[in-house]
């Protein structure tokens, strides 16, 4: 009998699986529905249960060639539980093997990972994210900033003034600007959601936006989403004239959650550790911990076999993975 079971991201059965499990935003049925929206990809929570433990993680199947990978949807997810079961590796085993799976690559959230869900030899990383302990005082909080941000946010009650949190406005802007952001900036593909994503996330309750304002119209947005166990920093968008009002409004989702009694704000972090990314990051004075990715390889003979016909070095888990998909992007 199989000690594990597959939900559906269209079944309200994940929310009540997903009880009293710590947990992020991107284990929730809202964000992996939103993403698959845009990867088209099949969604589903996995589900460990027995003797009172349960573990999860969200994961999507994803085609190549006419063999299936799995990924954890966007976001920083991975495997949660409420404890640990001598059974799990093994019933993880099963259920790749089961589905014939070629290889999985699983992002851990630091804040909710347990090194009994995974192999050491499994696990890569080579970037940190940031969090901030929302259990400080405001006083404690202002005072681990760099001293670049401690004098901007010296002015957060002028600019506060100047700030919205009406929601269809924001959504209105966000949506509108998004993909001209991303341009800018030169963000990753990866980042270029569809606009039924983004106005879904937009809707959910559990996501917090502070926009500003300036000549009576709005110049920038920050989107936070969360969960009882931590928030996360979603979405930054803003017209160049809009971009000096991220260290304020990322200061008014602080003390949101703050005030409900969120303990841990996460930053994310870098593509790599001390990148320009990371020490933005790291000036608004949170602790890092390493971010973890699981590279696992279920059908070793096909998984060499792809990377042989595409003339990739099969052996190497430290790049991109898998190694095929990364090949695959290129020539398209």
């Amino acid at each position: 009998m199989n000690n594990y079971r597959l939900i559906p991201a269209d079944s309200a059965e994940w929310d009540l699986l997903l009880k009293d499990i710590p947990h992020s935003f991107a284990h929730t049925r809202d964000n992996c529905f939103a993403m698959s929206l845009t990867t088209g990809f099949k969604t589903f929570l996995f589900v460990f249960e027995k003797d009172n433990v349960r573990i999860v993680c969200p994961l999507s199947e994803r085609s190549f060639r006419g063999y299936t990978d799995i990924v954890t949807p966007y976001g920083f997810s991975g495997f949660t539980g409420n404890g640990v079961h001598p059974d799990f590796l093994s019933s993880w085993n099963e259920f790749t093997k089961q589905n014939n799976y070629i290889c999985g690559y699983i992002s851990l959230n630091p804040l909710f990972e347990s090194p009994d869900y995974y192999k050491e030899s499994d696990t890569f990383t080579n970037t940190n994210l940031y969090f901030i302990d929302l259990r400080l005082s405001l006083t404690e909080l202002f005072e681990n900033l760099d001293s670049n941000r401690k004098r901007i946010i010296r002015n957060f009650r002028k600019e506060e003034a100047g700030f919205t949190y009406d929601r269809n406005t924001l959504t209105e802007f966000f949506v509108n600007n998004y993909y001209d952001f991303l341009k800018r900036i030169n963000a990753s593909e990866a980042n270029y959601f569809k606009r039924e994503t983004l106005e879904l996330i937009c809707s959910l309750e559990n996501i917090f936006m502070a926009g500003a304002v300036e000549n009576e119209r709005i110049v920038a947005v920050y989107i936070f989403a969360h969960t009882e166990y931590s928030a996360d920093c979603l979405f930054n968008v803003a017209v160049p004239e809009g971009r000096k009002y991220t260290p304020t409004l990322f200061w008014a989702g602080l003390k949101y959650f703050r005030s409900r009694k969120i303990p841990a704000l996460n930053l994310g972090g870098g593509l790599k550790e001390d990148d320009n990314v990371a020490l933005s990051k790291e000036r608004f004075g949170g602790y890092k911990l390493p971010f973890r990715n699981l590279k696992q390889i279920y059908r070793r003979e096909i998984y060499d076999s792809l990377c042989s016909d595409l003339n990739i070095d099969n052996e190497d888990l430290k790049g991109y993975f898998p190694a095929y998909r990364k090949k695959a992007t290129a020539k398209n």
